[in-house]
């Protein structure tokens, strides 16, 4: 709900003050304020009438970027300023509440012909410079409604993707937070769902993934792995660890080259496993490759890859040679899920007294196992008399 209120309470917010008067009169409502936006929201729980209700007050309000891709400063105004600093013209819609003109709809920009026409059409020239993130929503709209964007509009994305504005302004302004969360957050809508190739291809297109980092361009390697790591997600989906917008996103970072993968790493505020993984890829992959030459059986390999979370093995799959990618498949479809023949409760059984040795034992049979010197019961028991006697 925007509220466009009488300048006496410019200062204050006429949101807020509506806000705080709706209150006085639902008491059981929470009352949140936040005052550099002009905004408040008032919050119910579990009520008996409303059950869980959360509305959103603001004051109408212009805002300016001190730079491109800040946060805006923010100070009150009328409807059609508030409606004027939206992202498109679709978004720039309001439906007026009060008389004399209740139920009318305020189309200042003509979102409504837009929205008949089925395009995505921005409100004015530098709305991309001052926000990149706006590309990213832009053309996930298109993609999730089918709608097409307006070729002036096009331009916009395409003059603000090549100026070079965003890299000049993250080394200028090293603590920009507001442009990297939110960008982070378009990411994570686009690729966790189900259209994410389609909104990808288009951003490629636009070459808005400049706006990641000037050197990433949506290329047939990126696509491939892309895919595989579908693939092996499904496969693997049930398996601890494995978010896959997450990793699409590790994914499109890992395909930078390496020196420059720690500023966008800082850019997006990865967590820190992803850090690790992304900063560690190219050293962990050649290790795994030297190692796996020399793995003559596969107890050899279960010992190699299992010390490394799924995660990152994926990774290392994904941006490993084709050889290498069978042997780190066959380990994960495969080796990975085979258990020694005789468990704990075996050992128990068998007259073992429970301790750290388990372990050990469990281990050795399971490598005897994978390399075919073990394939029933009675040769465990066996294997184990000789190697772990009783006395």
């Amino acid at each position: 709900m925007v509220v466009d209120g009488p300048n006496q309470y410019a200062d204050v917010g006429a949101g807020i003050e509506l806000a705080k008067k709706l209150q006085a009169v639902y008491s059981e409502a929470r009352l949140e304020i936040h005052g550099n936006f002009q905004t408040a929201a008032l919050l119910w729980h579990n009520d008996s009438t409303l059950d869980s209700l959360h509305v959103d007050i603001a004051t109408a309000r212009t805002e300016f970027y001190p730079y491109p891709a800040s946060n805006p400063e923010v100070k009150a105004s009328s409807i059609w300023q508030d409606l004027y600093r939206r992202d498109f013209t679709i978004n720039a819609l309001a439906l007026q509440l009060t008389p004399p003109s209740s139920g009318e709809i305020l189309d200042f920009f003509g979102g409504l012909l837009d929205l008949e026409a089925k395009q995505i059409r921005v409100l004015h020239a530098n709305s991309f410079i001052e926000d990149p993130t706006r590309i990213f929503r832009g053309v996930r709209f298109a993609v999730r409604f089918g709608f097409e964007i307006e070729t002036q509009t096009q331009e916009y994305i395409r003059y603000a993707t090549s100026s070079g504005i965003y890299e000049h302004t993250t080394k200028v302004n090293k603590h920009v937070p507001a442009l990297q969360t939110r960008l982070k957050n378009e990411l994570k809508h686009i690729l966790e769902n189900s259209h994410w190739r389609l909104v990808l291809q288009l951003l490629g297109s636009l070459g808005a993934l400049k706006c990641i980092h000037p050197t990433l361009e949506l290329d047939r390697q990126i696509l491939l792995k892309l895919r595989l790591l579908d693939y092996c997600f499904h496969k693997l989906s049930y398996q601890v660890g494995l978010v896959l917008w997450q990793m699409r996103l590790e994914v499109l970072i890992a395909h930078i080259k390496p020196q420059y993968r720690s500023v966008v790493i800082q850019n997006l505020q990865l967590y820190e496993n992803e850090i690790k993984r992304l900063q560690g890829l190219d050293t962990v992959r050649a290790e795994i490759q030297v190692c796996l030459t020399n793995c003559k059986q596969p107890s050899q390999m279960v010992q190699l890859l299992r010390q490394y979370e799924l995660p990152l093995l994926v990774l290392v799959l994904l941006h490993s040679p084709k050889i290498l990618r069978k042997q780190i498949w066959h380990y994960l479809n495969k080796l990975m899920y085979v258990q020694p023949i005789i468990n704990g409760n075996d050992l128990k059984k068998l007259g073992y007294k429970p301790g750290p040795l388990y372990r050990t034992m469990l281990d050795d049979l399971l490598f005897a196992t994978l390399d075919g010197k073990i394939t029933n019961y009675n040769q465990a028991k066996e294997f184990l008399t000789q190697l772990y006697p009783k006395y």
